[in-house]
């Protein structure tokens, strides 16, 4: 009699082993098997409530020039309709309710996004980095793969001798002492022969992923100038380190930079001072 255990492999009452390769296909990791195995022994929680509002994409990234604490965001209802607006709502704070248009703190963080673009000449050094950067992660899958598919033969001689004991032990306790560590090394067997599968990129992934990487590194600015929220959240996730600090009066400061956009900057040499906009 076999139950299935997990999509992939099944589980069988045949000498108490529990880890048998199954012949369907599979239909969730081994690495989500156990995470859920892992959760299922602790107490589950509910998730934290994050409400980003779409009408503001620099809530929770925005600061205040003084305190550095969150700008708040709320609408400001006017005669005829309503205003978006961020706010400081840190008590004792030299900005304490003072409100900022949306639209001109937003406007001034789109005049930092628009430096994130780089020129042609450095655009084209980057693509080449990508090609070197994936054909060295080949070669570091390759001996990967090839170490993993020695330990699978190292796994499978100790399940090999583990079952000739099995056939000639004769005292129940040893049996079960035997099988249970038999139990382990299938397990263990399974997650290596997962990790082989994956440890070797797809052939045609390279250039689907240099396309859309390179194309969210050539023009930053076509994404926010989108309007469209995930993309403008995606873009200060990924572009940025820190918080953008704005004060009421216009002043700001640029967040740091993350990487390439980090590495690209100290390519294109040096730094840019225009104004108030200073980068650190």
């Amino acid at each position: 009699m076999k139950q299935p255990l997990y999509a992939g492999y099944v589980c069988s009452e045949v000498y108490g082993l529990s880890w048998l390769k199954g012949q369907h296909a599979p239909l969730i990791s081994m690495a989500t098997f156990d995470r859920v195995q892992e959760r299922l022994k602790t107490t589950g929680y509910a998730p934290e409530r994050k409400n980003t509002g779409e009408d503001f994409a620099l809530r929770g990234f925005a600061t205040c020039g003084d305190c550095n604490a969150s700008l708040r965001s709320s609408w400001s209802k006017g005669k005829y309709k309503s205003y978006p607006y961020y706010a400081c709502h840190t008590k004792g704070c030299d900005s304490y309710g003072k409100s900022i248009p949306r639209d001109k703190l937003e406007g001034a963080f789109g005049e930092i996004v628009k430096t994130l673009e780089p020129s042609p000449k450095l655009f084209a050094l980057t693509k080449a980095m990508f090609r070197q950067a994936w054909d060295a992660r080949l070669d570091q899958a390759k001996d990967a793969k090839r170490s993993s598919q020695r330990q699978i033969l190292d796994v499978e001689k100790q399940i090999e001798t583990l079952l000739g004991r099995i056939m000639n032990a004769t005292n129940d306790a040893v049996i079960s002492a035997y099988e249970k560590k038999l139990n382990q090394l299938e397990k263990e067997k399974a997650r290596m022969r997962e990790n082989v599968s994956k440890s070797e990129p797809k052939a045609g992934r390279l250039e689907e992923m240099i396309e859309l990487s390179l194309k969210f590194l050539s023009s930053p600015w076509k994404l926010w100038e989108s309007g469209d929220f995930t993309l403008r959240r995606t873009l200060l996730r990924l572009a940025f380190t820190e918080g953008f600090a704005y004060h009421r009066n216009g002043a700001h400061r640029t967040p740091q930079k993350a990487l390439p956009f980090k590495a690209l900057g100290m390519f294109s040499g040096g730094q840019k001072v225009n104004g108030a906009v200073r980068e650190d």
